[in-house]
């Protein structure tokens, strides 16, 4: 199972070095509390004001949005069978 979780954290170095944003769940996107609007709001406010040095297209973000959430999918699917960790 470890490997499979390295892979998802790669996916999302991967998805971060293309937008310069974290990736966050779109169940995540819409439960998060005020504070962190807040902040989200001056980042974009910084972002907008940069410019992004290594410009990802639309496809390549999407493409890899979809990775990463199939490749969560496949370690929920795996935790919930019982898969043990390796540490």
């Amino acid at each position: 199972m470890t490997s499979e979780v390295n892979i998802l954290l790669a996916l999302k170095k991967q998805y971060k070095d293309l937008t310069g944003k974290d990736f966050v769940p779109a169940q995540q996107q819409s439960k998060k509390p005020e504070t962190a609007v807040k902040a989200t709001e001056k980042s974009s406010a910084l972002e907008t004001t940069k410019t992004i040095e290594t410009a990802a297209s639309d496809a390549d973000v999407k493409l890899v949005k979809e990775q990463i959430e199939a490749q969560g999918q496949k370690v929920r699917e795996m935790k919930a069978a019982g898969a043990v960790k390796v540490i």
